[in-house]
């Protein structure tokens, strides 16, 4: 049986936000004494680990949930600089046309989801849910197969981010990654996905 759920990531893998990232960090760590981040060093950062990059920014890992707890406060009012991957809202068309479930599951927060795909008439996702765990993706995706009555077989999740296809296979389900997110290629690929896409349609010819 051909599985009808999809769960897609949304910062980086739906959505472009690379640059209001940098803004947002920048913004938090003026009086921090970390080293703010440009526009060039976002291709830069996508071949580094979490620690790789802390470490070039002179940030302490721990530090991290607590700056991602700040930087979710900041998003909302840079929400207009956000925009759609190339090709993304046709694909995403298309798999509602064909049947499929479609769901968001982001550590980012729900209202700010929401507010968006309103925004870009894009509101075709039968839930979006949010994990509220940088690192735990994978006891949201549980809570989900439970929520839903959904075997681990039943769904696929697409993802941008090494970290997502960790957590995928804690919790055992298959996953896609996309490289055009926020982790390169490169450093996907060391993760070993199901599939590693370079064009949002190829989703399609996987399913």
């Amino acid at each position: 049986m051909v599985s009808k759920n999809i769960l897609f990531d949304f910062d980086g893998t739906l959505v472009h936000s690379e640059n209001i990232m940098v803004a947002m960090y920048n913004e938090l760590v003026e009086e921090k004494q970390y080293k703010e981040i440009s526009s060039e060093d976002i291709e830069r950062l996508r071949d580094l680990s979490l620690v790789e990059k802390c470490k070039a920014f002179g940030i302490p890992v721990y530090k991290i949930p607590k700056l991602y707890v700040e930087a979710k406060k900041v998003y909302k009012k840079h929400i207009s600089s956000v925009h759609l991957k190339d090709e993304v809202e046709s694909m995403l068309y298309d798999l509602k046309g064909k049947g499929y479930r479609l769901d968001i599951l982001s550590s980012n927060d729900v209202d700010i989801i929401n507010e968006f795909v309103k925004g870009k008439s894009i509101d075709i996702f039968d839930n979006i849910y949010s994990s509220n765990n940088l690192f735990g993706k994978h006891h949201a995706i549980k809570n989900y197969l439970k929520k839903h009555n959904l075997t681990k077989k039943d769904i696929w999740y697409v993802g941008d981010e090494v970290r997502d296809i960790v957590s995928c296979k804690k919790a055992g389900v298959k996953v896609i990654a996309v490289g055009w997110g926020y982790d390169s290629e490169l450093r996907l690929s060391e993760e070993k996905p199901d599939y590693l896409i370079r064009k949002p349609h190829e989703i399609l010819d996987i399913l």
